[in-house]
């Protein structure tokens, strides 16, 4: 009696999805939209809390950080940051700090990895974008922080593991203007090192 072949018995273990880096720097952020306090000495002004997808507006395609601020404030204050510039109160140095920073509090991350992981996605849109909304990430209710939370995932998840090395270094490595201000926060203090080799 002829029989087909029953295959062998195969051991493969499915590929483990790549390791998620830990970025967040705090995950408040990503609970929900808040507003943001940017203090200009005199002053505090507030950038009203926004969803992802106002701060993605911004933020893909060809950034324009005076969109974001002043651009994102009342137009009272707007005005009084305007005064400020022509006045020499504030200088357009501060002005592009001052965005970096704004960047990195919403993102909840450096801005370069904020900006990054935007321009990740919006490259590679037909996979990850289609996948977020297929999954119904809602980008109008998250805040920023909490829809680059998934998209990080979303993209761990379709980086092959292999990869996944290489993309986080790409991805963390600091721009040349930021190394030392990085390589500062790294440095430990004699008392932490003493704490932790007793």
């Amino acid at each position: 009696m002829a029989v087909r072949p029953r295959p062998a018995a195969t051991s493969q273990v499915p590929p483990q999805p790549a390791p998620v880096p830990e970025l967040v720097s705090d995950p408040v952020w990503s609970l929900r939209p808040w507003p943001v306090e940017i203090d200009l000495g005199s002053r505090v002004v507030t950038i009203p809390a926004l969803p992802a997808a106002d701060w993605l507006t911004h933020l893909m395609g060809e950034v324009n950080p005076d969109a974001v601020f002043p651009g994102l404030l009342s137009a009272d204050e707007e005005e009084l940051v305007e005064d400020m510039l022509y006045t020499g109160v504030l200088s357009l140095d501060q002005l592009d700090r001052i965005f970096l920073d704004v960047v990195s509090a919403v993102g909840a991350r450096p801005w370069w990895v904020t900006l990054r992981l935007v321009a990740q996605v919006r490259a590679n849109w037909a996979v990850i974008g289609a996948d977020m909304l297929v999954r119904g990430v809602d980008a109008t209710r998250l805040s920023l922080s909490g829809w680059l939370d998934v998209a990080l995932l979303t993209l761990m998840r379709h980086i092959r593991p292999e990869d996944s090395t290489m993309f986080t270094l790409q991805l963390e490595a600091p721009p040349p203007s930021e190394t030392a201000q990085v390589q500062d926060k790294l440095e430990m203090s004699p008392e932490a090192f003493l704490a932790l080799a007793g």
